[in-house]
């Protein structure tokens, strides 16, 4: 009777809360754990460390066998199965160090690939369960026709750099759903950590992403789904690339992110960029940017068009806009800013300069926060001096500006005029003067009465209206 045969025989799953399900071993009897065979307890290596013939019953002596025979069993014979679909039996890692070279798939077994299947793969947890695949391509690929993943509580490790994926999955099932959590990475592959294809539903949960490609989910273009992705707590280099999803909803991220398929809403909140920022390779309707820290430098790059961004409580460190592809003109409908302050204070606001943006709403930045920004001017008074214009505060219905005369001359006999970085939509008044010089202003600019002498004056004049 073959090994498998063995271990179905003798039923090898286990209850926890009354709810069955089936464990695989990372010792095995080859490694001492038990030197029964077939005890039915668990999938697993089948060779008794340093056995010798008629008791060996390996090799192999890496864990391949034992995680692809668990999902084989799994896949055949489900704990439940009815007109809703096939729930498999949930597969446990134990604790332990899983090493294997070659890949595995989770498959179907031989249902009708048109049902519904249900799978779920858990470890013991992310300091005692431990996955190191050596081998190339994916480690292992989850079958498209299932539906529904749930994967969470163990580390995956790819300590050679050949892999391509640690976890890969590209579904052909429409309303389908994953759910990732607890899962751990130190050794990096070669490209995503784990990769997840038109995924209608995804929610991702405490993921550590050191590889440099960290993780790639991409919901479906034809029936865009939800992303929720909170306390991704840590990921160097690392960049995560989101696309076709009605909502993203990310917290907690601690690395690049960058969009590569459109977007109708993505809102991140509460994160630390470090040294990276959000890259838009691809059109966003609404981006809500709240409470974190945006690196990158620039921190936002703008290589697609953007309606409306609103950055809310944020530090920036560097310069906010930019692009890379500088090939293609890009809009931002509306950039609206309600606290900002950056960290180095002497970059500029954008060096993007086909990047346009079509209406500005700001507020609660700090004066000196970029050395230039589009609401912002300085201009060389008709002798001396300098006139700064700066928009302390610029939205749709309120819009202030403050202009500050720095040893300004006109000792000519004409009046200087000077333009608004961005003009007033409909009334402008001063509303206070103390530089001694006669002022007075459109919605378009300032004209300033020429004292025709000598005489310096510096002060500050306020101008008011929407």
């Amino acid at each position: 009777m073959s090994m498998l045969h063995a271990y179905h025989s003798k039923i090898p799953y286990r209850l926890v809360n009354g709810k069955p399900y089936i464990t695989v071993s990372a010792k095995g009897i080859s490694n001492g754990l038990s030197d029964t065979f077939n005890d039915g307890a668990d999938f697993g290596p089948d060779t008794l460390l340093n056995a010798t013939a008629p008791n060996q019953y390996g090799p192999p002596y890496t864990q391949t066998v034992g995680i692809q025979e668990a999902m084989n069993y799994s896949a055949t014979s489900p704990l439940f199965a009815s007109d809703p679909g096939h729930l498999f039996y949930p597969i446990r890692l134990l604790a332990g160090n899983f090493e294997f070279s070659t890949p595995v798939t989770y498959g179907i077994g031989n249902h009708s690939p048109s049902d519904v299947f249900t799978i779920d793969v858990s470890g013991s947890g992310i300091q005692t369960t431990v996955i190191s695949y050596t081998g190339t391509g994916n480690a292992i690929t989850i079958h498209p026709s299932i539906g529904e993943v749930a994967l969470r509580d163990f580390t995956i490790n790819n300590p050679n750099t050949t892999a391509n994926t640690m976890i890969y999955w590209d579904t052909t099932v429409t309303y389908n759903q994953l759910v990732v959590k607890g899962i751990n990475n130190g050794q990096p592959t070669s490209s995503y950590l784990m990769y997840f294809n038109n995924v209608f539903d995804a929610i991702i949960k405490d993921v550590v992403t050191p590889t440099f490609y960290g993780i790639y989910i991409n919901g479906t273009s034809n029936l865009p789904g939800f992303l929720y992705m909170h306390n991704q707590i840590w990921g160097g280099g690392t960049q995560t690339e989101i696309g076709q999803f009605v909502l993203a909803d990310i917290s907690g991220l601690y690395q690049k992110l960058v969009v590569s398929n459109p977007v109708s809403v993505l809102k991140l909140s509460n994160f630390d960029g470090g040294n990276a920022g959000i890259t838009f390779n691809a059109p966003v309707d609404t981006v809500l940017i709240e409470n974190g820290a945006l690196g990158g430098n620039p921190s936002l790059i703008v290589n697609a068009n953007v309606n409306y961004i609103k950055i809310m409580s944020c530090i920036v460190s560097g310069v906010l806009i930019g692009s890379t592809n500088t090939s293609q003109s890009y809009t931002v409908g509306v950039l609206s800013i309600d606290g900002l302050y950056n960290s180095y204070i002497h970059d500029t606001f954008s060096n993007a300069s086909n990047v346009n943006i079509s209406a500005y709403d700001f507020r609660n930045i700090p004066s000196g926060t970029y050395t230039s920004m589009p609401t912002q001017s300085t201009t060389n008074g008709t002798t001396a001096g300098t006139v700064s214009m700066d928009a302390v505060e610029f939205r749709a219905e309120y819009k202030k500006y403050v202009i500050t005369f720095s040893g300004y001359e006109n000792d000519t006999t004409t009046n200087q005029v000077i333009n608004f970085p961005i003009p007033f939509s409909s009334y402008a008044v001063i509303t206070g003067n103390n530089t001694g010089l006669t002022v007075s202003t459109t919605t378009t600019g300032i004209t300033i009465t020429s004292p025709n002498s000598t005489t310096t004056f510096s002060g500050i004049v306020i101008v008011e209206g929407y």
